[in-house]
């Protein structure tokens, strides 16, 4: 497989009409550069930050489109291209629109046999706003030769053969999608996180209250549980004091009752000295 240059590029577009409308001279000049030919942007575009989420037709009036920071686009071409069955394209973005951070996400070959114009799927990687505006040359086709005679070679068949619009499905997988949108993205995790830090938040509110209130509750416990335990020890002091009180009573008791033993015993030997002496008188 080879490529054409610029000279067998210029003989197949006026021989094979794979460019249409068909360039004149000067514009095909001006257009063709180092083998490639450079499409424009049409007046069809998609963003996935629009308003209405809706295609949107370039206009005399309105001949700009901002692609955001984080957004993607759909870029309908101006021209139609018709790819001879011995052929096959391939496209990219022009390299100065490239370092603004313009990115090309959709397929990077046109199919042998195909016709219609081209969808270019973008996304904005850069830091700052991309404007393009209707009629410019922002896109690149390369040709490339195949080594199968073109009454041989498989043409293609497919649903986008014949397109002159940006197809619906792909606008309503961009809006169906969060993919579409990365600062999207970005605003839900920024959400989640602050929802998340709410409930960090009053979670951690709950857990100090409960904290502050088992303290209180566990001094208390200390206090009256200080209290109940010199309660205990005053009481059993007091007990002690009456324990011993008795003892001591006791031991007078027993004292007393032994005194009386010994005072009824002297007053016995006093009655049995004092009768020998009354018998004598």
């Amino acid at each position: 497989m080879s490529y054409l240059g610029t000279e067998k590029l210029k003989q197949l577009i006026e021989a094979k009409s794979v460019i249409s409308p068909l360039p004149d001279s000067m514009r095909m000049s001006q257009r063709i550069k180092q083998g490639a030919y450079e499409l424009s942007l049409g007046d069809e575009v998609f963003q996935t930050d629009s308003k209405d989420k809706k295609r949107q037709i370039l206009t005399k009036e309105r001949e700009q489109v901002i692609i955001n920071p984080g957004q993607f686009a759909l870029l309908l071409t101006e021209e139609s291209v018709r790819i001879p069955k011995d052929k096959i394209a391939f496209i990219s973005i022009r390299a100065g629109i490239k370092l603004r951070g313009l990115v090309n996400v959709s397929g990077f070959h046109v199919d042998p046999g195909f016709e219609g114009k081209l969808v270019f799927s973008v996304f904005n990687a850069g830091s700052g706003p991309i404007s393009l505006e209707k009629g410019q040359p922002y896109f690149l086709i390369w040709f490339a030769e195949l080594s199968v005679p073109e009454m041989d070679a498989d043409s293609y068949d497919g649903e986008h053969q014949g397109q002159t619009n940006i197809p619906l499905k792909y606008i309503d997988a961009l809006n169906s999608s969060e993919l579409a949108s990365p600062n999207v993205l970005l605003e839900k995790i920024n959400s989640n996180y602050q929802d998340l830090n709410s409930k960090a938040t009053t979670r951690d509110y709950i857990f100090r209250t409960g904290l502050g209130i088992l303290i209180v509750i566990a001094l208390k416990l200390f206090l009256e549980w200080g209290v109940y335990q010199n309660g205990i020890n005053k009481g059993y002091n007091k007990k002690s004091e009456e324990i011993e009180a008795d003892s001591i009573l006791n031991n007078l008791l027993i004292q007393k009752k032994a005194l009386l033993l010994e005072i009824e015993s002297l007053e016995s030997k006093k009655q049995q000295i004092i009768q020998p002496h009354s018998k004598k008188d």
